[in-house]
């Protein structure tokens, strides 16, 4: 798949001694990407030469599913048996 655009996220972070940075709390949310969720990692160069890391989860299709599941017990609100079963 191609990716139609880069975004953003106004975060950055510094890495350890050990070259780790921890990915925020709020981009793993929107991804859907779990604790101790396995990532690839690759690098780009765009036609100025500058250079970027980018990273894809293992994650199932049905993480987006999760969420909204999640977000409807939070309100309250009963899960439809549709996304009970895409669960």
């Amino acid at each position: 798949m191609k990716a139609n655009k880069m975004i953003s996220e106004n975060v950055s972070r510094k890495l350890d001694s050990l070259g780790r940075i921890s990915i925020p709390k709020a981009i793993r949310q929107r991804l859907c990407i779990e604790d101790l969720s396995e990532v690839d990692f690759y690098t780009m160069e765009d036609e100025n030469g500058v250079q970027y890391i980018g990273m894809s989860s293992h994650q199932e299709n049905n993480g987006r599913f999760k969420v909204a599941a999640e977000v409807l017990q939070e309100l309250g609100l009963p899960i439809p048996k549709e996304l009970e079963e895409r669960l």
